[in-house]
């Protein structure tokens, strides 16, 4: 009886030197969690651009903030994409937008990507998107290509 009391007083004892010392480290830490309420977002967007960092990108996907918007075409979205984006070419905007902007609703962000620095898709998608009212939409440039050498998590087929 006296070692399992022994073992359970050890396990407490570092239970609580692991929570005071993670607790410590989240405190120190200039993008710490926060333990009673939110704070502001870390994401600083440049508001005289349009286009949105890879890093910022990948803090806004990775805490559902933000839903991606691809504008290639239907065949390279099926070969490789951002894990949960929405394909919506530039050209088909029109006959889809109504389908898909139920899908953007309550989401902080908006962000369109192609491939390639020039590629001239996302920027197209973008201003569609602010003519159809929404207010903010950002441009991952030369995205895909970013995302895949950051090893973001992505996804194939239709």
């Amino acid at each position: 009886m006296k070692t399992v009391y022994k073992t359970l007083t050890q396990a407490t004892a570092i239970v609580a030197l692991a929570t005071a010392l993670s607790l410590g480290v989240n405190a120190l830490r200039p993008d710490g969690l926060p333990l009673v309420e939110a704070r502001p977002s870390a994401v600083q967007r440049d508001q005289s651009s349009d286009e949105i960092s890879i890093k910022d990108a990948a803090m806004l996907f990775a805490s559902g903030r933000a839903v991606f918007l691809d504008a290639r075409s239907q065949f390279e979205f099926e070969q490789g994409r951002i894990q949960g984006a929405i394909s919506l070419p530039p050209r088909e905007f029109a006959s889809q937008f109504q389908d898909i902007k139920p899908r953007l609703t309550g989401k902080e962000v908006v962000i369109t990507y192609c491939d390639g620095e020039r590629c001239p898709l996302n920027h197209a998608l973008a201003e569609h998107l602010r003519g159809a009212g929404l207010k903010n939409v950002r441009v991952l440039k030369n995205g895909w290509t970013l995302w895949t050498t950051e090893k973001l998590p992505v996804e194939k087929g239709s």
